[in-house]
């Protein structure tokens, strides 16, 4: 993913979490964008954990799994990549499976071009 298009994705996620006015419009828009990119590079490992994230961060759980197993599949070795799939997971039918992926994230290393989904350990 070229680093242009990382950083305007990172920046409309980091504007959704500022600014709740903008969560809807800014969450959408780094979806447009990572999903014109997968059309033209649809093996985009960097692309697919951050839409993971980006649709996870929306509640679009099971969206987010789809995606996220697609990078798993293609052998990502992004932290962020296992992060999401266990955020997506505690947020599903699948929540007994997100432990050993929160575990397979902790002996990664982050991508530099991915973003992670948030996840509160103490929430409710």
């Amino acid at each position: 993913m070229a680093p242009t298009l990382a950083a305007e994705v990172s920046r409309l996620h980091e504007a959704a979490w500022r600014d709740p006015a903008q969560w809807t419009s800014a969450l959408d828009r780094a979806e447009r964008l990572l999903r014109a990119h997968l059309e033209a590079e649809p093996d985009c490992i960097d692309a697919l954990t951050s839409l993971g994230a980006v649709l996870s961060d929306a509640g679009r759980h099971s969206e987010a799994l789809t995606e996220l197993r697609r990078a798993e599949r293609l052998g990502s070795a992004d932290a962020n990549t296992y992060h999401n799939l266990a955020v997506a997971m505690m947020n599903t039918s699948e929540r007994g499976k997100a432990r050993d992926y929160f575990k397979q994230a902790a002996l990664l290393q982050a991508g530099a071009s991915t973003l992670q989904a948030y996840f509160d350990p103490h929430g409710h």
